[in-house]
């Protein structure tokens, strides 16, 4: 079968298609459409999939879409639709998925959609709809996908959906809706997924209990709802909270991701164990220390755990925790990592592979100034980024740095480039280079005075002890940003601002010369045109007396 292209053409006019059985996609997206030719696909009696997204199409007529009684996938996306006919997609029974993202459609065009009795994916985001109005008696009987984000709703009410309906994702993202009606969603029976984020919700409400995914983030919410037991993903950040949800009347035993960033937790306490939770994201509350109900008694599946952005002063893990990536970010108030304040972080045991251990990232702490020796004993790291801090040097005996496979970044630190430094040189740059080169842009020297600014992949296979030696000041010179250039370069430098300034002085010289020449050229050119008219003044004269004397 064939798949025929036009886009980008600057077409602005569909004309009628010559006939043919083999084609099944048409695609006359980003031209400037406009207008077309009555029945332009009627001998394209296959066509299966057909755009024209991203063209001036203002309104639709019931000729465009005759005699193509096969189509199943229609993209009238960004265009300047504002409303339908009911008679305009009448032959568009087979439709499964219907693309009218980014009109100005200002209502659900439900007369228009009726005879889509196969329509199942309805995409209307980015519209200026006001209204969340499903509710007619057989209307859209397949519809599975229905996605409204970026629109202008306000509310959703009991009469939002019809009584039957095989809806199993809704995506309401991105509008300004309010009111959510206690019952509103519960007729929705096969509900799977539901995403509010960014409104301004502030009450809660009740949820069907098939649903398996929310996300509520960014709205106002102080509140928990009470979610069914069969959901796997809550996603509440960035509300009002300022509590952990009532335990005595929610059940999240499949509950597989948790994410309650942004809020005003002081506390996690929970006294039940989430057993299915893999991913906790605690980031930016108000929390000061590590929860102690973080452990795997509680956890006893988790691999991800995200505490960014707390006031914690002090890291310490009471109670053992076995995790694949241990996020602790942006801490602002850490000074000092004590020792065996990971110790009690275990790495997550994945089968068919021998060394395991978890990735830390510990960075962008702009008090950190101090990692002690045996914060790492009794655990494994296989990736470490403590990029972003305020270190000015580190123990080789910190801990195993062989084993860091998958990365170190120690970039964005204030090293002090001292002979207690020449191990990273030694040892752990190569490793570094070998993984990734591309951790090693931004990890510079502070101090001494003489390596200010330098990058230390400059020392990569030297044979001395650079940083015991000290800066050597045939290699190095200082320059006004900190930076270090060697001799060499200058002196290239140099060559080339001598060159330079020779060319100039030629290319000076040479138009003053021109100028000159062509001075002296119309100076002797008007010296013989005054001698031509002097000549020529005397002939005129002794002709006039020779006249005057055969008079």
């Amino acid at each position: 079968m064939i798949f025929a292209t036009f886009e980008g053409l600057g077409l602005s006019t569909i004309g009628k298609l010559p006939e043919n059985q083999h084609v099944e996609t048409l695609n006359f997206s980003s031209n400037a459409i406009q207008t077309y030719w009555p029945d332009p696909f009627s001998q394209i009696r296959k066509l299966k999939r057909l755009s024209f997204a991203h063209n001036d199409l203002t309104e639709i007529t019931p000729d465009l879409f005759t005699n193509i009684d096969q189509l199943e996938d229609l993209d009238l996306s960004y265009n300047k639709l504002y409303d339908f006919n009911p008679l305009d997609f009448k032959y568009l029974a087979r439709v499964k998925k219907f693309n009218l993202q980014s009109n100005q459609l200002k209502k659900i065009p439900l007369e228009a959609l009726q005879s889509m009795i196969s329509l199942e994916d309805l995409d209307l985001s980015k519209n200026n709809i006001y209204d969340l109005l499903l509710q007619k008696k057989d209307n859209l009987p397949m519809l599975k996908i229905l996605n409204l984000s970026g629109n202008r709703i306000r509310s959703i009410t009991r009469d939002s959906f019809p009584d039957s309906n095989n809806i199993e994702l809704v995506d309401l993202s991105n509008n300004v809706i309010e009111i959510v009606e206690d019952d509103a969603f519960l007729k929705c029976t096969n509900l799977r997924e539901l995403n509010l984020a960014q409104n301004n919700i502030t009450f809660s409400f009740d949820f069907p209990p098939s649903l398996q995914v929310i996300t509520l983030r960014i709205n106002r919410m102080h509140s928990w709802p009470r979610f069914p037991s069969g959901i796997k993903l809550i996603d509440m950040s960035y509300n009002r909270l300022q509590g952990i949800y009532d335990e005595s009347v929610t059940e999240l035993h499949n509950l597989e991701y948790l994410d309650i960033s942004g809020n005003q937790l002081k506390d996690f306490t929970i006294n039940k164990q989430l057993n299915s939770l893999l991913s906790l994201k605690l980031s930016f509350n108000l929390l000061q220390e590590i929860p102690q109900s973080i452990n795997n008694e509680m956890f006893p599946l988790l691999h991800v755990l995200t505490l960014d952005g707390n006031p914690i002063e002090t890291i310490y893990f009471k109670k053992p925790i076995t995790l694949e990536i241990l996020s602790l970010t942006e801490l602002n108030n850490v000074r000092v990592i004590e020792k065996r304040a990971f110790s009690n972080v275990a790495p997550r045991i994945v089968e068919n592979y021998e060394d395991n251990c978890f990735s830390l990232f510990l960075s962008n702490c702009p008090s950190l100034e101090v990692i002690s020796d045996g914060a790492f004993d009794d655990t494994s790291l296989c990736m470490l980024d403590i990029s972003g801090n305020n270190l000015t040097s580190i123990s080789r005996d910190l801990l195993d740095w062989s084993k860091l496979n998958e990365g170190i970044n120690l970039q964005f630190n204030p090293w002090d480039c001292s002979c207690d430094m020449q191990w990273i040189l030694d040892e752990l740059l190569p490793k570094m280079i070998r993984s990734n080169s591309r951790l090693l842009a931004e990890f510079r020297c502070h101090s001494p005075r003489g390596y200010e600014g330098l990058r230390l992949v400059h020392f990569y296979n030297w044979t001395e002890k650079a940083m015991c030696d000290g800066p050597s000041d045939n290699f190095l010179l200082d320059v006004g940003s900190g930076q270090k250039v060697s001799s060499l370069t200058l002196v290239l430098v140099g060559i080339i601002v001598v060159g330079l300034l020779v060319i100039v002085v030629l290319i000076v010289y040479l138009i003053r010369n021109r100028k000159r020449y062509r001075l002296r050229q119309a100076a002797l050119k008007r010296k013989r045109q005054s001698l031509r008219d002097s000549k020529n003044s005397c002939e005129l004269h002794k002709e006039q007396f020779s006249a005057l004397n055969r008079m």
